[in-house]
């Protein structure tokens, strides 16, 4: 092929070359930046779905340290009342039947097991006079225990129970709680309709009418 005046020959191999050549680096640069995009995107989408996880791990409670159950661990109440404990300076022994001097009796309710004070809320306390000791001991082991067993009888008399003989002064009462880990007290006069003679202050300790224990001290009640 000749070329004109002034104009280099061309050579159409080299150009070819040339243009195959800059496609393939066009297309060489477009996959790699399509590449970019697309690790680039999956990086994002990976970031996104975890983040945090160290300072999420670093909140977390170890389960070492949870509180324990303490209602499931305790175990199920039971108190056994021993005989109440009346000592010789918690009543006196001499009383007036004259309706106007006060006098206390105090008791304090015991567990059996070890005679240590209860200090259980739901034990009852019951005072009352009776001249029998041993008809008032037959009374209340009578029919399978049948009396302390039923906390609703209290509000009545008892058998040979000297009835209206003590009138409680506020806020004792004949029937009462006792007092948890302390002495119960009961203050009251003696009525005037009472002879003198011996008498007997009967004090019974009951926990839900399931167990229950009695003790009386000896008092000489002056008449008018």
């Amino acid at each position: 092929m000749q070329a004109a005046p002034g104009e280099k020959p061309r050579n159409s191999v080299t150009s070819r070359s040339s243009t195959i050549i800059i496609y393939t680096l066009l297309c060489f640069s477009l996959a790699g930046l399509i590449s970019g995009f697309a690790f680039g995107g999956f990086l994002a989408h990976f970031s996104r779905k975890s983040p945090g996880l160290a300072s999420k791990f670093a909140t977390l409670t170890p389960i070492s340290r949870r509180n324990p159950n303490l209602a499931a661990t305790q175990a199920a109440e039971n108190v056994e009342p021993g005989e109440p404990v009346i000592a010789s300076g918690d009543y006196t022994s001499a009383e007036k039947a004259d309706g106007a001097t006060r006098y206390t009796l105090s008791v304090q309710a015991v567990n059996l097991a070890d005679n240590t004070p209860i200090t259980a809320t739901d034990v009852t306390c019951r005072l009352w006079l009776t001249s029998d000791p041993n008809a008032t001991a037959a009374d209340l082991s009578a029919n399978g225990y049948a009396l302390p067993r039923t906390l609703a009888s209290f509000s009545q008399p008892f058998p040979h129970e000297v009835a209206r003989a003590l009138n409680f002064a506020s806020p004792s009462q004949q029937t009462q709680p006792c007092a948890a880990g302390k002495k119960t007290t009961w203050t009251y006069t003696i009525s005037p309709s009472v002879p003198g003679g011996t008498y007997y202050l009967a004090v019974l300790t009951d926990w839900r009418g399931i167990h229950y224990n009695w003790y009386m001290v000896a008092i000489k009640i002056l008449g008018q």
